[in-house]
């Protein structure tokens, strides 16, 4: 099976007119030569902020987009393009000396750069030829002396080039022209406020020479607030000649400069590099297109007696004559045979009908009618499309006028004709750009959709990953990857950004089909696979694909990427759905940050809880008997007096009998044992209804509910305890307990204190009973 190529193409500046529609030609040469392409974009919005917001804009993160060129470690590449001249836009000095070197082991494609080291093919405008000529048109044909210029950015070949053959120019005919008359732009539309500086600064200036057409927009657009007449009080001129500058009032005089083709040119370059052919370098011609914004007058009802369509009346051949010249105007000059083909049958279809005819107008209708529903309408300029049917038109009226009868009918049917072409267009070509208007903007309330999915799913991973990608399909993506970082990557503006070189496939979408993985189970990519494991996009039925690579991050964090098959026409709405999944993937981030501070917050209060109950516990119990001690035992006391107002409570004394007898005869660990058994008695007699407290040396208190009649049966109990204990035990003592006790009712003003001297008295009285020796010995010798 024939090797299918894929190209990886490097673009900056990718939300720019003049990049848009190079990627335009890259897309559509990739479907016609049958290859892959991967996009890796760097897309750049600060200096938009900037323009409206002022400089200080906080949170500038547009550096971040720049690590999506390392992400080619991870496709299976056989080329790369490289779009120099809208990266370096936006990389430093030291990035733009390093940037080329870094991707040296690959054949490459220079676009808008020249090649000097013979390793790459290059293509690149003539940008000095062309400036120098509408600069040279402006002194020559105008006599204008007094000028500025609107520069590119520094760094940037295109405008390196275009500025030197203004001051090449100025030079020539020896006009004061110094770097003081010089303003530097970015490219964008957010120039106002270095045209402005130029017209405060020189307001007897006759010509300000723009370095692109979008910045000469923004000078027509501060001029106008000026009361400033565009072709007239001042004259404007261009480079690119982009799909608005005819428009443009008055039309813009620019230097053709076909983006498009430049991109079709580039894959076609990249494929013969894949077949081994060697690098060269294409310098594209730029022409000048003079129209009225220069101060020129341009006639657009006069035509010449040598028009395209010489002498010819039949209007066969009147069509054959025309037909190769209006498909130039319509389609890029690099458009594939097929394109063309299919274009021109198109247009011989419509053309056949005789527009001199007075039945002519239905048919003429049908033919406009198949045009525009076929897939092929959307490729057509409508403004350009009914510039070279006018002048069809008016070169077909020119040829009747040039008979030595004109027949006036024809004349007034080619002109209703010319009419009716003009009306459908115009309509055809509002009711695209409301449908396309209207498309973007019920598109656009999907994109909160997918943050509000992925937020209500963050409990549920997998999901939530899902989710990211379910309106995708509906947004005209034909398939979509969703990569993502073991950890998330800080990445900040000035340290060393170090790419990872593993990445795990999260969840993709092909159609209607999505699949999401587990987190053990997740795909993984590396940049060390020689082919298996790299990013890929769909291969169903072995099709083709162009496929996008956009930066997953928020702030410093860089979380991976989205590889998206889409036409770069939705890239504006696919940014945004990336900064959406950017911004969920930090909230997630930190929903998990904050679950790992939670847990860990409930693991130290867990600890400290326990430590607590630990430090209680010591400083509340006794630690021979684990019975309260007296502080423990007054606390719980007091607790139970107001949990049980009004109810009758026992308060019980009981003193170990002949405690110093025992630790005198037989040590004090007999006596330590003693106590401990005292402590096991009262405790199974209490139970646990009540609380018992060591409060002194062999001494113990009880409280618990009872009256006088419970206050006896406990003391019988405790006796029999203690003598079944004596009973049996091979101890040479007795231990027994000598019991005291009295009866109180729970209240408010009971003090706990006082009774606890009535439950002592008791037991004194009770310790006169007990036993002279608790000796064992002694007791069988009488």
């Amino acid at each position: 099976m024939k090797k299918r190529y894929t190209i990886g193409v490097m673009i900056g500046n990718a939300n720019s007119p003049h990049t848009m529609d190079l990627m335009q030609g890259i897309f559509h040469a990739a479907q016609s030569m049958d290859v892959n392409v991967i996009l890796f974009l760097g897309i750049h919005s600060s200096y938009y902020y900037k323009s409206y917001f002022g400089e200080d804009v906080e949170d500038d993160y547009d550096y971040q987009f720049n690590a999506a060129y390392d992400y080619q470690a991870f496709a299976d590449l056989d080329v790369l393009v490289i779009a120099y001249g809208s990266l370096c836009i936006f990389l430093d000095e030291k990035e733009s000396a390093t940037f080329l070197e870094k991707y040296r082991d690959k054949p490459r494609v220079l676009l808008e750069e020249r090649d000097k080291t013979g390793t790459s093919t290059s293509i690149i405008t003539d940008n000095y030829n062309g400036m120098y000529a509408i600069a040279e048109h402006l002194v020559k044909d105008h006599g204008y002396r007094n000028f500025t210029y609107l520069a590119g950015p520094h760094g940037n070949t295109d405008a390196r080039e275009r500025r030197q053959a203004v001051y090449d120019v100025m030079e020539k005919y020896e006009i004061p022209f110094g770097p003081e008359r010089i303003a530097y732009g970015d490219y964008s539309s957010c120039v106002q406020k270095q045209v402005n500086h130029l017209l405060d600064a020189y307001p007897d200036m006759e010509a300000m020479i723009c370095a692109n057409d979008v910045m000469a927009e923004t000078a027509y657009r501060e001029c106008n607030k000026r009361g400033l007449i565009v072709g007239k009080d001042i004259a404007i001129t261009g480079f690119d000649d982009w799909e608005l500058a005819e428009t443009m009032n008055p039309p813009l005089t620019t230097v053709l400069q076909n983006a498009f083709d430049m991109g079709y040119m580039a894959i076609i370059g990249a494929v013969e590099l894949c077949k081994g052919k060697k690098c060269h370098s294409v310098v594209v011609s730029a022409s000048v297109r003079i129209r009225e914004s220069c101060g020129c007058s341009v006639d657009r009802n006069s035509y010449e007696e040598t028009s395209i369509l010489g002498k010819e009346t039949h209007w066969t051949a009147i069509v054959e004559s025309y037909l190769d010249s209006m498909l130039k105007e319509v389609l890029p000059a690099n458009s594939n045979k097929e394109l063309k083909g299919r274009i021109r049958d198109y247009l011989s279809l419509l053309l056949s009908v005789d527009f001199r005819a007075s039945d002519s107008e239905e048919n003429i209708k049908r033919g406009l009618q198949k045009l525009f529903d076929s897939e092929l309408g959307g490729l057509l300029n409508g403004h350009s499309f009914m510039k070279v049917l006018d002048q069809f038109v008016d070169e077909c009226i020119q040829v009747e006028l040039r008979k030595d009868k004109p027949d006036r009918t024809i004349i007034q049917n080619l002109l209703l004709r010319k009419r009716l072409l003009n009306d459908k267009i115009v309509a055809y070509s509002i009711k695209s750009e409301k449908e396309h208007f209207s498309t973007f903007q019920q598109e656009s309330w999907f994109v909160p959709l997918i943050s509000k999915d992925m937020i209500c799913h963050m409990n549920d991973e997998q999901e939530m990953y899902r989710r990211a990608l379910v309106k995708l399909n509906a947004l005209s993506a034909k398939a979509s990857y969703l990569y993502i970082f073991k950890e998330p990557v800080a990445h900040y503006r000035d340290e060393e950004w170090k790419c990872p070189d593993k990445m795990y496939l999260a969840a993709y979408q092909i159609g209607q089909q999505i699949i999401s993985y587990k987190e053990n189970e997740r795909p993984e990519v590396s940049t060390d696979y020689s082919r298996d494991g790299r990013v890929i996009c769909r291969k169903k039925d072995n099709e083709n694909y162009v496929a996008t690579i956009l930066c997953l991050f928020s702030g410093e964090m860089q979380y991976g990427v989205l590889a998206a098959e889409i036409n770069p026409a939705n890239l504006a709405l696919f940014y945004l759905i990336s900064r959406q999944i950017g911004n969920m993937l930090r909230m997630y981030q930190m929903s998990k940050e904050q679950k790992r501070m939670q847990q860990k917050l409930e693991a130290l209060v867990r600890e400290v809880r326990e430590k607590n109950e630990v430090l209680n516990f010591l400083s509340e119990s006794d630690a021979l008997t684990g019975c309260m001690n007296r502080r423990g035992l007054m606390e719980k006391a007091v607790q139970m007096n107001r949990k049980n107002d009004g109810k009758e409570m026992l308060i019980l004394f009981a003193d170990l009998d002949h405690l110093k007898e025992i630790n005198d005869s037989f040590g004090h660990i007999e006596g330590d044992f003693a106590i401990k058994k005292c402590a096991e008695t009262l405790k199974s007699v209490v139970g646990e209804n009540g609380i018992i407290g060591r409060i002194g040396g062999d001494e113990f208190c009880a409280m618990l509910p009872g009256n006088a009649e419970d206050g006896q049966r406990i003391r019988r109990l405790i006796q029999k305890k203690s003598a079944a204990f004596n009973e049996n035990s091979d101890k040479a003592y007795y231990v027994e307990l000598s019991v005291g006790y009295t009866i109180v009712t729970c209240s408010s003003g009971l003090a706990i204190s006082d009774e606890l001297k009535d439950a002592d008295k008791a037991l004194y009285e009770e310790k006169k009973k007990r036993r002279k020796s608790v000796k064992k010995q002694l007791d069988l010798e009488k």
